[in-house]
């Protein structure tokens, strides 16, 4: 029993070292991008040894994929709960919740942004599967919003979907070129704005709240 006990503590400690390490590489992928992120960089901001970081990541490219991962495992829950479980009163309110939610994880989390960085700089994760996660996400939920009778009738989720990832991207971009994260919640409900008129039933329009919940 007490040997069980002993592997079960050190499991837990190796965890916890290799998210040290993650939430390290998120903080300097996301002040430096990934071209210029150094292993040493991670190390000392993580506070390892260098033989501790290949210990549980055998290269950068790992390193990086452990970041994006972070984020796939928001999207995949969201996609989830689109597809069991109660549903909301309205779709696209609960679209429009998890845009805010993201936002708040984003502004608070380095990992989340370093990941956000990954997938729109040039280079290794710039690809189609770096958007799978969020694409896949908003899709499942404007399915369900089309089942529900919420969107207007020349609306497809799929194409909608990329629309709305491509400008949400685009608005956590700008906001981090000029600085203005702490108004980023503010340009999410901008965005609403002017999309969900184009996507929401005329009767269900006025029942969405497009600011962030609270506010």
């Amino acid at each position: 029993m007490q040997e069980r006990a002993e592997r079960g503590e050190r499991a837990e400690r190796r965890e916890q070292t290799a998210q040290r390490i993650v939430e390290a590489a998120g903080i300097v992928i996301d002040r430096t991008g990934y071209a210029a992120a150094s292993i040493p960089e991670i190390q000392d901001a993580a506070g390892v040894s260098r033989g501790t970081v290949y210990h549980h990541f055998a290269s950068k490219e790992e390193l990086g994929d452990a970041v994006l991962a972070r984020q796939a495992v928001f999207f995949e829950q969201v996609a989830a709960s689109a597809g069991s479980g109660p549903a909301p009163e309205l779709w696209l309110q609960a679209l429009i919740e998890i845009s805010h939610r993201y936002t708040a994880s984003f502004l608070d989390d380095p990992v989340l942004r370093a990941a956000v960085r990954l997938s729109i700089e040039p280079g290794p994760y710039q690809t189609a599967e770096s958007y799978a996660g969020p694409l896949g996400a908003v899709t499942a939920v404007l399915d369900s919003a089309r089942t529900a009778g919420e969107l207007q009738d020349h609306v497809d989720p799929s194409e909608a979907a990329r629309i709305l990832v491509g400008c949400y991207s685009g608005v956590q971009l700008l906001a981090m070129a000029l600085v203005e994260r702490e108004t980023l919640h503010q340009q999410v409900a901008a965005m609403w704005s002017l999309i969900m008129p184009g996507l929401a039933r005329p009767d269900v329009l006025p029942r969405l709240c497009l600011d962030l919940p609270g506010s």
